[in-house]
């Protein structure tokens, strides 16, 4: 994984394994009480498919992970797009997906839908982050998710991490300086829950749980529990708005 700066490789250097503790549920800490609720009983890997098929039917697992929706994840190259809207995706400034690779997208119900990106901006003088218009827009069966607002972004909010593999893990808001966020490991929860972000999982996209519904936390600069560009950062937005806009014309 390409690191962008010094502070990018300090958050690497610096990121702690997880705890080799017991579940959440065995020490005796509530998991409403810190917005870990959606947990089950017994600790379950986050899985997110059954079966994955890049472009033909999906079947998505029926686990904790199922009240989530990932359909505006894009999962068929580790180049990762998210979608912010029907028809634009953020990814990693510097593992951008090409122009001649599909973005897959499975609804619910497992249905693929197939776009391409038409246009593409990088932001990389303000984050690491590049904004793509798609050929088309997608149907309101696919997710397109909000940004996280700086009110959102407490520290030690718990935040939903994805990866290259296709697996959602539990980490925590640790730091938030400007437009960038790091992400720390739960010491409190089973380490089944944790992962140690590597190689490949650039661009992947963390979210906060708000009434019930995912918001657009950050997207993956470096390794370790995660750090990257703060969606709920005012330059930031200002920055994917001038780009869209741009595409627009």
């Amino acid at each position: 994984m390409k690191f962008l700066s010094i502070f990018s490789l300090a958050l690497f250097v610096c990121a702690c394994a997880p705890s080799k503790g017991p579940t959440i549920k065995s020490v005796g800490v509530s998991p409403e009480r810190i917005g870990l609720g959606f947990l089950p009983e017994q600790a379950e890997k986050g899985a997110l498919f059954k079966y994955y098929q890049p472009t033909a039917e999906s079947k998505w697992r029926n686990n904790w992970t199922s009240a989530l929706d990932l359909t505006g994840v894009s999962w068929n190259d580790s180049r990762t797009a998210t979608l912010i809207s029907p028809s634009y995706v953020v990814m990693a400034a510097h593992f951008a997906r090409p122009a001649s690779v599909p973005v897959m997208f499975h609804d619910k119900s497992g249905k693929p839908y197939e776009r391409f990106i038409a246009k593409v901006r990088s932001l990389a003088g303000v984050a690491d982050i590049a904004v793509a218009k798609l050929n088309l827009p997608l149907p309101s069966s696919v997710k397109s998710y909000r940004f996280a607002k700086p009110s959102e972004a407490s520290i030690g909010r718990p935040a939903i991490v994805t990866d290259q593999t296709k697996t959602l893990s539990v980490h925590q808001i640790a730091a938030v300086s400007g437009g960038m966020i790091r992400l720390g490991y739960i010491p409190e929860i089973n380490p089944v829950y944790g992962r140690n972000l590597i190689v490949g999982d650039s661009g992947n996209p963390s979210f906060l749980i708000v009434n019930g519904q995912l918001v657009l936390l950050e997207t993956h600069t470096t390794g370790g529990p995660g750090a990257g560009p703060f969606y709920g950062d005012p330059t930031i937005q200002a920055a994917i708005r001038a780009a869209i806009a741009e595409m627009d014309q």
